[in-house]
């Protein structure tokens, strides 16, 4: 992290050397109003950021004026300004250590070049006294911009948080994608109305920086209240028996990352991760606890009680309407096996939701390399013999044959492997109360 950081800086440091080498250094009345103008504006966007709720990153409409400002300065300011306002706000503001002030700044730096050497690239022309609409200029420095700053952030955050690159996108900038959109001519237009009415045009601005903001504000709050019900649900299980909980978030890891092997589209992924994290939420019921808490041999009837735990769960899923649909068919259907001798309703290959699949196989191997009061964790060669074995019976072949010959799924296992050899030697006595029961009840190989 601290080379990634350093490597930014570098850059940064370069790309403002050559900007001030071909700068030309007057300095006037109107150029010191318009930094003015153009610098508090951005500072008070920066102040109102809104949390992301992954690492420390935020969002805010700062890219606003910022993009601004590389239409109506040269590139040396249009930079200077981007960091001045970042370097502020991050040091007296929000206080961030220092070598996150320092990316932060520099990224900033070298976004704005970016956009700004675009623009110039494509004939647009930096002034404070007059505009030329060029379009294709104003949208490829924009393009520049965010290209730019999304690359930028989204490796830090992969980085600090130890999340997956295209998970950390997608989940910092994925659901912005509309919003940018959207604010795309907001650019253009502080350009053009501080050119035609300088303070008073930027005050005419306002209204719609402000709409666009609240609507960032919105989506926000409602993908947060989304994942905190989501949390909310899994902590209830995690009261039941912590064991579980930690089960439920391996197996979406492994779901993720086999989804995405798949070339399953990135939304469907989501839904999927979403299920395999969701796919036992059913066992906080009253009715499973004696047979969870059971040490003995089930009877059939117990057994019969058990295979509904997947129905249960899609019925408490789908009491939010926005996991209706391939969420809570994933869950339903996850102990589905592709021969047709799974559970609840006997599906059999293609019949079976591809989400469902993935989780069976991803559930099945959190179950192998886990500790079992009657076998310690599988070793993963070991487990890619099981999976070969049951391929087309238990499992999809195709999804099989991926987990076989990933590299990465074998890293992430090996990680999370390690992880529980943290775990107190109780937590492994209650593993084997769950999924081996389950698979018991299925008539299925016992992991």
């Amino acid at each position: 992290m601290r080379f990634y950081v350093s490597s930014v800086a570098v850059g940064a440091l370069v790309a403002l050397l050559i900007a001030a080498w071909g700068q030309e250094w007057g300095f006037s009345r109107p150029l010191a109003n318009a930094l003015t103008v153009i610098l508090g504006l951005a500072l008070a966007a920066e102040l109102s950021s809104v949390s992301m709720h992954i690492g420390t990153s935020t969002m805010s409409i700062v890219h606003i004026p910022l993009i601004a400002a590389t239409f109506l300065f040269s590139p040396l300011w249009a930079m200077l300004i981007g960091a001045v306002a970042l370097l502020i706000v991050e040091t007296f503001v929000r206080r961030k250590p220092w070598i996150k002030i320092v990316f932060n700044v520099s990224k900033e730096i070298l976004a704005l070049g970016a956009a700004a050497s675009v623009y110039h690239v494509l004939g647009g022309h930096s002034s404070i006294v007059h505009f030329e609409l060029l379009p294709l200029a104003f949208l490829g420095a924009e393009v520049a911009y965010s290209a730019a700053t999304s690359a930028a952030v989204g490796y830090a955050v992969s980085l600090s948080e130890g999340l997956d690159l295209g998970e950390t996108w997608l989940r910092v900038y994925g659901g912005s994608l509309v919003y940018d959109l959207f604010s795309t001519p907001l650019p253009v237009l502080l350009a053009y109305l501080y050119i035609w009415q300088q303070l008073p045009g930027v005050v005419a601005l306002a209204v719609p920086l402000f709409v666009v903001r609240h609507i960032y504000v919105q989506n926000l709050r409602l993908e947060q209240s989304g994942r905190e019900l989501l949390e909310l649900m899994v902590k209830n299980i995690e009261a039941r028996d912590p064991y579980t909980s930690g089960h439920s978030q391996r197996v979406s890891q492994y779901a993720r990352l086999l989804a995405k092997e798949a070339g399953i589209s990135i939304k469907h992924v989501e839904q999927i991760a979403t299920a395999a994290l969701l796919h036992d939420v059913g066992k906080t019921y009253e009715e499973y606890a004696s047979l969870l808490r059971k040490e003995g041999k089930l009877t059939p009837e117990e057994q019969r009680l058990l295979q509904s735990h997947p129905v249960r769960s899609a019925e408490l899923v789908a009491t939010i309407s926005t996991l209706r649909g391939p969420i809570e068919k994933a869950v339903r259907y996850h102990h589905e096996n592709f021969d047709g001798t799974g559970y609840p309703d006997g599906l059999s290959g293609e019949d079976i939701p591809v989400g469902a699949r993935v989780i069976m196989i991803a559930d099945t191997l959190d179950a192998m390399t886990t500790d079992r009061p009657y076998r310690r964790a599988l070793p993963f060669d070991r487990v890619l013999e099981e999976v070969r074995k049951y391929s087309g019976k238990q499992f999809d072949p195709e999804l099989a044959e991926i987990v076989l010959r990933s590299p990465a799924l074998r890293r992430l296992v090996a990680k999370a492997s390690q992880a529980l050899a943290m775990t107190t030697p109780a937590a492994f006595d209650r593993a084997a109360t769950s999924v081996a029961k389950e698979r018991a009840a299925a008539g299925i190989v016992s992991h």
